[in-house]
């Protein structure tokens, strides 16, 4: 027997430095250790010198300390102890010259067709120190047996050895020494003898699903051994599911099996039988849930999906940590481009493994219909058009949403189908009609409109809702603070009208003068909390100040830029249950304070943009609204002014018509509030949100 020399052909250090692995897959070398004893195990069986069913691999854990006084550990208490070695044996065809001069060379593409990328033993030293090789091996009509490590250093071989014609057993020891602490992790690297066990058959599931895995058991110190074989029967077979899609010309396998034992729902896309990229699933099918499906029988199980197909075998990278496939996210893909990305290879699997859990996924999702349809229908009556159009988007949103989120996400399918709209209208407008296509088009426009009018009423509910919002913020904000404070003017003002601006820079639908009359929404200007010389509108030098001034125009058309004003309405806030009223004092009585505005624009104070005098005589009408609470110091200020009650009793109004033309009436919150409840009641009823 020759012996071939042991002499890298390249820089091992250097080599083994510039491999990736990432610390999250601090398992992988002892995965590519089993990968090397299953493929040495078939070169075996090929060569007619081993039965497939005496195929087998041992894997022993060694952890860090005494050997002996592990032997003594009862049960599973040595599995707290952090592991060093991982020692692998198999009765494969172990390294004959010709595979031990494919070991000695980088990169060899001696097992290319079968996934071997020539670089495993790089990765195993990124995580040990070391690799210990014995190997046991029939070649010349004997048994014979050679030894060494690698380690990475530039030679990268030490202790080389090797005799022949032995009287031994076949069989190859790979140990993995000396595990490295950077890749120690709790999360990702299980001391558990059933971990590790468990980490194994995930990542050659293919290899047990398609009965290639020859008997692997896995055994501590102290004697306690795990058959992967029967733990895969016991906890992974379950009810195996199959099915295939087709990108291109390219074929893709999907199995989708039950793990017991597992802690979430997986997609595993797959290499030469062997598990490369583990992503979640529930992220993907989000009906699968956060949580185990649980059986009649009360136990629970997650699924767990593998992905296979020739492209993903050719893709696959050089560290087996990913695929060469382009974009891996949906949001990063170009929609145009005809390569097959593993964007596009996920998409394909998804859908697959709906269709598998149609049955499954369709009673949950009507479920899920059923739970939110109260909450739409009592609380969220803008969604019902929704409901009835995108009832397959609401399918797929999340379950046990909150209220709160359940909102978000139909605002968001609300938003997309409005824009559908809008585009199926553009697109009959531009549509060319003749003859033989009206019938067509006639249908095609009933159905648009049909469409436009549910979103129409769609957003009437909105502004119902939000007018019901509104009162029960309002009357929210009448009772005392958590600092046994009534709430300040301000803040009360703001839910009329945001404070300290126009509405030339508050949209109609930001208003809520409706409150106090519906009348008021509609006026040609409003000032809100602005003195007189700061209102775009006018010009004056006077520094009172309004809660609200509104400027209603003329109903006549006139040419000249200088329209007159049809009326005024004043409006004044008031802190709740404030009771330091005094009279004839425009600092403590809102009625003096009303009366100095109109004085102030009645006397010619106020000016047009042309610095003309705004044209007000005293039969201009003044309509004054005061909101406040009519406590002790108010009502007295009332009664003596001969102030009137409302007919219900609850507020107090008077006329002027001497000197100039005002109506003027005290509104109590709660009669704000409850006007605004009997004038909007049909509208909460037919949407039967009351």
């Amino acid at each position: 027997m020759e012996t071939p020399s042991l002499i890298s052909k390249c820089n091992i250090a250097n080599k083994i430095k510039n491999t990736k692995l990432p610390r999250t897959k601090p398992m992988l070398p002892l995965f590519e250790v089993v990968s090397n004893a299953i493929h040495s195990i078939n070169e075996a069986i090929d060569a007619k010198l081993l039965a497939a069913e005496d195929a087998k691999i041992n894997i022993r854990i060694i952890r860090n300390g005494d050997e002996e006084a592990y032997k003594k550990i009862q049960g599973d208490a040595i599995d707290k102890y952090p592991i060093d070695t991982f020692e692998v044996s198999d009765n494969g065809i172990g390294f004959t010259d010709a595979n031990l001069s494919y070991f000695i060379e980088a990169d060899t593409d001696h097992k290319r067709n079968i996934g071997g990328k020539g670089v495993g033993r790089f990765v195993c030293l990124k995580a040990f120190k070391r690799m210990e090789i014995k190997s046991v091996y029939f070649e010349n009509g004997h048994n014979n047996i050679r030894s060494f490590s690698f380690v990475p250093t530039p030679n990268g071989f030490e202790g080389y050895s090797e005799k022949g014609n032995v009287e031994l057993d076949r069989q190859t020891t790979i140990s993995l020494v000396g595990f490295k602490d950077d890749y120690k992790n709790k999360k990702y690297s299980p001391t558990d003898i059933y971990e590790i066990a468990r980490e194994i058959i995930t990542h050659f599931q293919l290899f047990f699903l398609n009965k290639e895995a020859p008997k692997i058991c896995i055994h501590n110190q102290n004697k306690e051994e795990v058959n992967l074989n029967r733990l895969f029967d016991t906890e992974y077979v379950q009810e195996i599911q199959t099915d295939k899609f087709f990108l291109g010309d390219n074929e893709f396998d999907v199995i989708l099996t039950k793990s017991y034992k597992a802690q979430s729902h997986k997609i595993v896309f797959c290499a030469h039988n062997r598990a490369v990229k583990i992503e979640g699933l529930y992220n993907r099918i989000i009906d699968l849930g956060k949580y185990s499906i649980k059986t009649d029988s009360g136990e629970g199980f997650y699924y767990q999906a593998f992905i296979a197909g020739d492209l993903l075998d050719e893709h696959v990278d050089i560290e087996r940590t990913s695929f060469d496939l382009g974009s891996e996210s949906e949001e990063d893909e170009e929609t145009d481009s005809e390569d097959v990305t593993l964007a596009k290879i996920r998409r394909g699997a998804i859908n697959t493994i709906e269709k598998l859990l149609e049955g499954y996924l369709d009673k949950v999702r009507k479920e899920k219909i059923e739970k939110y349809k109260p909450v739409i229908n009592d609380n969220m009556p803008q969604y019902r058009g929704v409901m009835s159009y995108k009832a397959d988007e609401i399918k797929r949103l999340p379950p046990n949403l909150s209220p709160e989120k359940l909102d978000i996400e139909l605002y968001k399918i609300e938003t997309d189908w409005k824009l559908e709209v809008k585009q199926k209208c553009l697109s009959l407008l531009d549509e060319k009609k003749d003859i033989t296509t009206l019938d067509a088009y006639k249908e095609k426009y009933k159905q648009f409109l049909t469409e436009f009018n549910t979103i129409g009423q769609s957003e009437l509910a909105r502004y119902v809702v939000h007018r019901k919002a509104v009162i029960e913020l309002f009357d929210s904000l009448l009772g005392k603070t958590e600092e046994d404070k009534f709430t300040n003017e301000d803040i009360i003002h703001s839910i009329f009208f945001p404070i300290r601006t126009s509405s030339d820079e508050i949209p109609f639908n930001k208003q809520n003068l409706w409150l106090i009359d519906e009348r008021l929404t509609y006026h040609s200007f409003l000032s809100s909390d602005k003195t007189f010389e700061s209102m775009p509108n006018i010009e004056s030098d006077s520094s009172n100040k309004p809660d609200l001034l509104i400027f209603n125009d003329a109903l006549a058309f006139v040419e000249d830029e200088g329209v007159p004003y049809n009326s005024f309405t004043i409006v004044e806030f008031k802190k709740p249950q404030r009771d330091n009223y005094q009279d004839n004092d425009p600092k403590k009585n809102p009625l003096d304070q009303v009366e100095m505005y109109i004085d102030d624009l009645l006397e010619g104070k106020v000016k047009d943009r042309k610095g003309r005098i705004i044209n007000i005589d005293r039969n201009t009408p003044f309509y004054v609204y005061i909101v406040c609470d009519i406590t002790k110091t108010f009502k007295k200020i009332l009664e003596k002014r001969e102030f009137k009650k409302t007919p219900d009793g609850c507020g107090y109004f008077t006329t002027k018509s001497e000197y100039y033309s005002a109506y003027i009436e005290v509104l109590p919150f709660d009669k704000v509030v409850n006007d605004a409840k009997k004038r909007n009641k049909i509208l909460f009823s037919k949407l039967g949100i009351g």
